[in-house]
């Protein structure tokens, strides 16, 4: 795919998130173990600011679990006057030297890395998403195009009325005709192996026309050094769909108010630069480049250079869901990468040949798995985190709210793995699985922790009441 970059309708994102990726998938061959790599070096690294934001939250939950017999004292006491509640409240607080200020403040700015982290990995992963998709339409469609321009070489050929006139020898054996890009040249042979036809396999079909280039006063504009005229530069896009609509996708020709133009026998009348209803052999010759071109692109998207496929996912670009296919509708590849970087010809040229693709290789892209995997392992992880947040034989108490973090962070987990692409999901499973993984090295250490900080308050106590008796 390296050939066509220049032209690629999706810039390659250079955003730090996607660079990272870049640099590990080079390293690794591989942008599904590059995500499991950095996800498990991010969590390594960010394992002891776990550790400590689950410590200061045990600490908090204990404290809140003694406390909180005055507090409801307080409570119905003071309940009515609420500003004399808050007074007798934060009196409490200060006799245990408790601060809920201080206690949540890491909590907080821990709490507000981690979705930074979240959310710019996953905007990060999405603009990734999109160059890929983009990369492998690219591909394919300048594929096609080759076939197309070799083909129109053919035609024209037999028009010039050449003595290499080759249109039957290339359309009579059309059920058999295969392409072959070698040594920067497009071939057509058959299956024996006998070539047909060859061009050079153009990356950019821009080229220079007739038309000379005029400002807004129809003045025709010259170079300065030459003092010639500046000709209208035709984009590659433009004369791509330029040789679609003369093989394969007729244009219909259209009357002043926009409507299309009809035979005196009701018939569509077409623009007369479509040749494609031409028959040749025992076809047309759109009925012939749809079956040799099919064959070839379905061979490009299954070889292509950059596979997408993964475990049961066919392009893990794309959500793991049945609500989405492998291959795009127009309308879909569109709202995916966005209309700014479509061009006003790109309809027709897509339709012209995924709609074909999608007939032979489309299926659903996934079966919910990884949604399910999101969903479950997240609430292991809360599960087990809560289940290790106090001491054998201490009575069970709640974070605030964990009831319903239990349902609404996974919740969170397997929306964005239905909606969004496979790879972001595979980052969630990976992270979650790890965290269950690193939850009982972070409690032993925890509980070390208290231990030791409970055997120096009691040295310090037991200091005190000697220092007392003397």
């Amino acid at each position: 795919m390296a050939f066509i970059t220049s032209l690629l309708s999706v810039p390659q994102p250079t955003g730090v998130w996607e660079s990272i990726i870049k640099v590990f998938e080079a390293g690794v061959g591989s942008y599904i173990l590059a995500i499991v790599l950095i996800t498990l070096i991010i969590k390594i690294i960010w394992a002891p600011f776990e550790t400590i934001n689950k410590k200061i939250n045990k600490k908090n939950m204990r404290i809140q679990a003694t406390l909180q017999p005055e507090l409801e004292k307080i409570k119905a006491r003071y309940g009515a006057d609420r500003n004399l509640l808050n007074q007798k409240t934060q009196e409490l607080y200060k006799k245990h030297n408790y601060s809920m200020m201080g206690s949540c403040l890491f909590m907080l700015v821990f709490l507000a890395l981690n979705l930074t982290i979240f959310f710019t990995l996953f905007a990060g992963i999405n603009s990734m998403a999109d160059y890929k998709i983009s990369q492998q339409y690219d591909y394919l469609k300048y594929s096609y195009a080759n076939v197309l321009n070799l083909t129109n070489d053919v035609y024209e050929r037999n028009n010039d009325l050449d003595e290499n006139n080759d249109i039957v020898g290339y359309f009579e054996n059309y059920k058999e005709l295969k392409f072959e890009i070698v040594d920067g040249q497009i071939i057509a042979m058959l299956s024996s192996g006998e070539e047909i036809a060859r061009t050079n396999y153009l990356t950019d079909f821009s080229y220079l026309s007739e038309e000379n280039q005029k400002d807004e006063n129809g003045n025709i504009l010259t170079d300065e050094q030459t003092g010639e005229p500046l000709k209208v530069v035709v984009s590659s896009d433009k004369a791509i769909y330029d040789l679609v609509t003369k093989f394969v996708s007729p244009q219909p020709k259209m009357n002043e108010n926009g409507e299309q133009l009809k035979d005196e026998n009701g018939n569509p009348i077409f623009e007369e630069r479509y040749v494609g209803g031409q028959a040749v052999s025992d076809t047309t010759i759109k009925q012939a480049i749809d079956e040799f071109s099919s064959k070839f692109i379905e061979e490009q998207y299954q070889n292509s250079p950059e596979s997408s496929k993964f475990l049961w996912i066919e392009n893990y670009w794309i959500a793991d869901s049945p609500l989405k296919n492998s291959i795009f509708t127009y309308d879909q590849f569109v709202s995916e990468i966005g209309t700014n970087n479509v061009s006003e010809y790109e309809k027709t040229i897509y339709d012209s040949f995924m709609t074909n693709l999608n007939n032979k290789v489309g299926r659903v892209n996934g079966y919910l798995i990884l949604a399910i995997l999101s969903v479950g392992v997240s609430v292991l992880a809360i599960w087990i985190g809560n289940l290790t947040t106090r001491k054998k034989g201490q009575p069970k108490t709640k974070a605030p709210g964990s009831k319903v973090m239990m349902i609404v962070m996974p919740l969170i987990m397997g929306i964005f793995a239905v909606f969004y692409n496979s790879v972001f999901a595979i980052y969630m499973v990976t992270s979650q699985i790890i965290s269950v993984a690193l939850t009982p090295l972070e409690n032993l250490i925890i509980n070390k922790w208290d231990a030791s900080q409970e055997k120096k308050e009691e040295e310090k106590r037991k200091s005190v009441v000697e220092y007392r008796r003397k």
